[in-house]
């Protein structure tokens, strides 16, 4: 005899169908990662994606439409990793602010490094002509305010400089992110990003660290 707390057998159906819905969405997703990691936005179609995701186009109509919403998914899930990211490390417990800030340009450059769908969305991010509706800026935006917080808890824990201006300084490790991920970009497609940041990790304790001439 069934429970009274099994479900029935078309709400089952009903939650199986659900999930293997959203698996196959997952899929879908990683394989236009993988497209667009290695295509533009106007060289790729729909039938590489499903090729790649290895099910019919039909199928890939099912879930997203057409490739604009493809593109709009693997910008979404892009934004959606590094904010993920930005989280774990504001949220880590028994670190100094000057760790967190080492550790959290450490974990973005080995995210956009491994991450195929990551590097897919920067991809499309700087691309002319997708007009995809989403701002490609707002990671970045959302990484300057986290990395503001951090330096006021560096602050406050005496791991950073006190008279250091937050903002100034956030806006200044967001450059030298940036700087490091263009350029690995261009070289190697971010395989050397891990490798740049953890070079410019002296630089930047010396920021955090020492006081300029005149300060207090």
């Amino acid at each position: 005899m069934s429970s009274l707390t099994e479900p029935p057998a078309a709400h089952q159906a009903t939650r199986v169908k659900r999930e293997r819905g959203l698996k196959t969405q997952q899929s879908l997703l990683i394989a236009a990662g993988n497209v667009f990691s290695r295509l533009t936005y106007s060289e790729a179609r729909l039938k590489d994606v499903a090729e790649e995701a290895g099910i019919s186009q039909g199928a890939l109509y099912f879930h997203f439409g057409n490739k604009h919403d493809v593109a709009r998914a693997v910008l979404s899930a892009q934004q959606d990793r590094m904010r993920f990211v930005l989280d774990e490390v504001l949220a880590m417990p028994s670190k100094t602010g000057i760790e967190r800030i080492l550790l959290l340009m450490e974990s973005l450059a080995n995210l956009m490094a491994s991450d195929e769908l990551v590097q897919a969305g920067i991809l499309l991010s700087t691309q002319p002509g997708t007009d995809l509706g989403i701002h490609s800026k707002r990671p970045y935006e959302e990484w300057t305010t986290v990395t503001a917080k951090i330096l006021k808890q560096g602050i406050a824990d005496g791991s950073i400089l006190p008279a250091l201006d937050v903002q100034a300084t956030a806006n200044v490790l967001n450059n030298i992110f940036v700087g490091a991920q263009t350029l690995a970009g261009i070289k190697d497609k971010w395989i050397s990003l891990p490798a740049r940041i953890e070079a410019a990790s002296d630089v930047i304790i010396l920021i955090l660290t020492t006081p300029t001439p005149g300060s207090n």
